[in-house]
């Protein structure tokens, strides 16, 4: 496992041209490539089919499919520059924030089953998150860790409230639901847990990013601003298991603004978000493979485990296009 092979791959925008470079530990210089695709056209379909509330939904169930998948070279250098089973680390670009890249094909597959893949918003970002070393494994040698798991705050998700116990029991901690899921109990629950998962509403503001948030019981919100000021985040692992969770406000210098920026900057090493409205029962089936598979193998990575959950995922029937399977991505560690 320590041997894994790691491709950091970053675009970059210049001069109306999208580059793309590759960088091997096992290279001596980096490679570029020039992708052909007109960026205007790019940030307006972006916009479009991935920028508002069942865009993504209305893109598959429309049978448009193949709109998306005309943008299969925006990764079809990976195919020269790795090998099956190799770990991709994608940094995008702009509009590329908001795409699931990894629901792309290459090589007559999708990169998600080709490779394991994980993502940073930039290689700041990503020397940060890697140099903070994680706290725990999930049921490593050291024993069970803790978890804080919180569902369902405003009474209308059951699903949310199910997965919540589900996992809660799954990983050995009471979980707090419905009107418990109050600021203080939140404050004080993630300042003690190894592990943090949170089922449930949440919401981006694209007039101001910072007031992204998760929604608490009764009215209470808890902002992106807010968690910007904590100081006492220790765990390993967040999992924001609710609507666009992932979905960042995107300013000059490419800074990304909203929950993801937030709770990196708490000091979390390793984030799985979502870049659209999610459904239930997929997205619930889906994080209880995740939490399954990173019990099951104690040396495992993190990122092996969402491959493995969003590939179970796409093997059911009902669930077989990107939109069930492809909205929840990896951000920053990915061990």
């Amino acid at each position: 496992m320590r041997g894994r092979r790691v491709l950091l791959a970053e675009y970059a925008a210049v001069d109306g041209s999208l580059l793309l470079f590759g960088v091997r530990a096992d290279w001596a210089e980096p490679e570029i490539a020039v992708i052909d695709v007109d960026w205007r056209e790019l940030r307006l379909f972006t916009e479009g089919s991935f920028g508002s509330e069942g865009s993504v939904h209305d893109l598959v169930d429309l049978g448009l499919q193949d709109m998306w998948h005309s943008y299969d070279r925006l990764i079809a250098p990976l195919a020269a520059w790795t090998d099956p089973d190799d770990i991709i680390c994608l940094v995008p670009h702009g509009c590329l924030h908001y795409l699931p890249l990894h629901s792309l094909r290459v090589d007559g597959c999708y990169l998600a089953e080709r490779n394991a893949v994980t993502y940073s918003p930039s290689t700041a970002v990503l020397k940060h998150c890697v140099g903070r070393r994680p706290l725990a494994s999930l049921g490593n040698e050291a024993g069970p860790r803790r978890a804080a798991v919180f569902g369902d705050s405003r009474g209308d998700l059951p699903a949310a409230r199910d997965e919540a116990s589900q996992l809660a029991k799954l990983l050995g901690a009471v979980p707090v639901l419905g009107e418990e899921v109050t600021r203080q109990n939140v404050l004080q629950g993630v300042a003690a847990a190894d592990f943090v998962h949170v089922a449930g509403h949440a919401f981006f503001s694209g007039a101001d990013p910072l007031e992204s948030g998760l929604q608490l019981a009764g009215n209470d919100t808890l902002t992106a601003a807010q968690i910007f000021g904590w100081r006492a985040l220790n765990a390993s692992l967040v999992t924001l298991s609710g609507c666009e969770t992932g979905v960042s406000a995107n300013h000059p210098g490419d800074e990304l603004i909203g929950l993801v920026r937030a709770f990196l900057y708490a000091r979390t090493p390793s984030l799985v978000v979502s870049l659209w409205p999610v459904r239930d029962q997929s997205a619930g089936f889906l994080m209880g493979k995740f939490y399954e598979h990173m019990l099951a193998d104690p040396s495992g990575l993190k990122v092996d485990a969402l491959r493995r959950a969003m590939l179970e995922t796409m093997s059911e029937p009902k669930w077989r296009e990107f939109y069930h399977w492809a909205s929840f991505i990896l951000i920053g560690d990915w061990r």
